[in-house]
């Protein structure tokens, strides 16, 4: 294994997924502004974040096509010329159908990055040494998440809801420049996962059926994630009677916290042999610390939560993305395996904020917490029956 060059291809991978991730996540810190500038109720706004769900499940399946077809390095560029493309006809435009198709060129940048990053890594890094890369990988949409927080009112302010689409682009621009002079395959004799061998079989890949299973346990994740981060907000604001701003900068701090958590956890997860059990506890611990981030009777526990959720919430992709790449049998068959559970993946973002937000207008923070719990521990229960191959298709 060429350590160094592993790095720098890994490096400027995760670097193009936190490019585009900032591109997917610039619509929700400009909700308002971008209301007023196209006259658009809250239901069509949301379906500009929401768009990139519905395109990233689509896109799955043939992402690991592409990857196939193509190899990584073509792939990702593709992904980032999308994201370019999009994000210059959306800045440029002031007709919402427009911005809306401009938004499904970009997701499908995602959606081939959500497959193709990951894939890349498994190239790279042997089983024993994926923890601390694809953890740092299952970081880059809390950065970019904490990112866009972060500059969102700035950016607005003074340019308008285009400075977050400005933003994005340069960071794509800049993405695909490294892109294209650090990222290559391996040689097939060194790659761990040759995902570009004429021998991937997709129906193969597709019949196993713990890839399905993997995928079934990151919906319900997503599920429970991605409906309380969209609400947490929303909820300190109502119950500490704090302004959205201000409850909106707390995400934006256990956002950013969630990226030094998944290092730490990356370094652990090397270390760690049963890597099942350890997804299985940090997602019944995920549901336990979103019931107690629901129902804090005092602000003065603000601190300590953002101090501490970031690691539970960082914990299961970083076991997600290290492990998925064997759940087939045959290391090349890793892309397939990863466009799968893309396809859970963005089910449960699709699915989280909507579900949630019924659940909360129809019995409350705490009840809609008590199904977050639910969620997960059901996701944990499901994770025990995935089964893990080594390189060489024998049990792991």
């Amino acid at each position: 294994m060429n350590t160094k060059r592993a790095w720098i291809v890994a490096l400027a991978t995760i670097f193009a997924g936190i490019a585009l991730a900032l591109v997917q996540n610039k619509v929700a810190p400009c909700m308002t502004t971008l209301q007023s500038a196209f006259g658009i109720d809250m239901a069509t706004a949301g379906w500009l974040s929401s768009l990139f769900s519905l395109v990233g499940i689509v896109m799955a399946i043939p992402a690991s096509i592409v990857l196939n077809k193509l190899g990584p390095k073509k792939g990702g560029i593709i992904a980032l010329v999308c994201a370019v493309a999009g994000s210059l006809i959306g800045v440029m435009t002031t007709s919402i159908p427009v911005l809306m198709a401009s938004r499904v060129v970009e997701g499908i940048g995602v959606g081939l990055m959500s497959v193709i990053g990951p894939s890349i890594i498994a190239m790279w890094f042997p089983e024993t040494k994926r923890g601390l890369p694809m953890s740092i990988w299952a970081a880059y949409q809390m950065g970019a998440q904490a990112i866009m927080f972060f500059l969102g009112g700035v950016l607005t302010t003074n340019f308008g809801w285009q400075g977050m689409w400005w933003f994005g682009l340069a960071a794509c621009v800049v993405a695909l420049v490294f892109y294209v002079l650090c990222v290559k395959s391996p040689r097939p004799e060194d790659s761990y996962a040759d995902v570009e061998s004429e021998d991937v079989s997709l129906a193969e890949g597709m019949k196993s059926p713990y890839a399905w299973i993997m995928s079934a346990v990151t919906m319900l994740f997503c599920i429970g994630c991605f409906g309380f981060v969209n609400w947490i907000a929303t909820c300190w604001s109502q119950i500490f009677n704090m302004s959205e701003g201000d409850a909106n900068m707390w995400v934006g701090y256990f956002s950013l916290g969630g990226v030094i958590a998944a290092i730490i956890v990356g370094a652990l997860l090397n270390k760690i042999r049963n890597r099942k059990m350890f997804g299985a506890i940090a997602l019944a611990l995920f549901g336990v610390v979103s019931v107690w981030g629901m129902n804090m009777g005092n602000p003065m526990f603000l601190l300590p939560f953002v101090i501490i959720y970031p690691f539970v919430d960082a914990s299961f992709p970083c076991v997600l993305w290290t492990m998925t790449a064997q759940t087939v049998k045959k290391p090349e068959l890793a892309g397939v395996a990863l466009g799968v559970v893309s396809i859970g993946f963005n089910v449960g973002i699709l699915l989280g904020p909507p579900v949630i937000g019924a659940v909360v207008d129809a019995a409350g923070w705490t009840i809609a917490s008590w199904v977050i719990l639910a969620v997960c521990v059901a996701s944990a229960a499901l994770l025990m029956f995935v089964k893990q191959y080594a390189a060489d298709g024998s049990d792991a």
